[in-house]
């Protein structure tokens, strides 16, 4: 496969990972089976970034960041595949998604369950738009794979540039945002559809209630300068 993201020639791996291997390795369902079956093409484990491919450090945290690329059947493939794939590797992963000529970047931002180093735990996922494959592009940025990882999911999601070490607690406000804003639309909604006057006014007070939550949500958003 050609080096698609222009990354230095120490980092390619090139290696067609069979499907069977994830089967054997991970605790796959029917469902999930048929996720592989039905969806991917194939799987090629493009890149690794670690210490030893590039002039940076690691962490015990984070000793590689792998990226994967998948080709898919169809374009809309369900992306609890990538979850399950992300959740159980033991490494932090970048999924490039193809189909046709198009591709797309898909990245889990994710932190060990506990101390042992054996499971993630998925905060949140974000996705990049399709776009033609020339057109890709994810730079190496930072001197560690913790900060790379963090400007990979800087890059994916469109935070944009932020302070070194806020990406956690941007990520986290992101979800609870996105949490509130639902709400918000759910309890609009509840009250346009509710016809005794009442309740309309107690659902109103609802409303303002989490309005003003999304309002300091997205102050302290604009507090880590995002």
């Amino acid at each position: 496969m050609d080096n698609i993201l222009k990354y230095p020639q120490s980092t390619i791996v090139n290696r067609v990972v069979p499907k069977t291997m994830f089967y054997k390795f991970m605790e796959v369902n029917p469902r999930m089976k048929s996720r592989f079956v039905n969806d991917v093409v194939n799987i090629t484990w493009l890149y690794k970034l670690s210490a030893g491919t590039l002039n940076v450090t690691d962490t015990d945290e984070m000793k590689e960041i792998e990226v994967f690329v998948v080709n898919l059947k169809q374009p809309d493939c369900p992306t609890d595949l990538f979850t399950f794939i992300d959740t159980n590797m033991p490494h932090h992963i970048v999924f490039v998604l193809i189909h046709d000529n198009n591709a797309m970047l898909l990245i889990n931002y994710k932190d060990w369950t506990d101390g042992t180093h054996t499971k993630f735990k998925i905060t949140q996922a974000f996705a990049s738009p399709w776009m033609p494959i020339a057109n890709l592009e994810l730079s190496v940025q930072g001197q560690s794979l913790p900060r790379i990882y963090d400007n990979f999911v800087a890059q994916v999601s469109g935070i944009g540039e932020h302070k070194a070490g806020a990406l956690e607690e941007i990520v986290a406000l992101k979800a609870q945002i996105t949490k509130a804003e639902a709400e918000l639309a759910s309890l609009q909604k509840k009250m346009r559809k509710e016809p005794q006057l009442d309740r309309q006014l107690a659902i109103n007070k609802q409303v303002k209630a989490k309005r003003q939550e999304l309002s300091e949500l997205k102050q302290k958003m604009e507090g880590l300068g995002v």
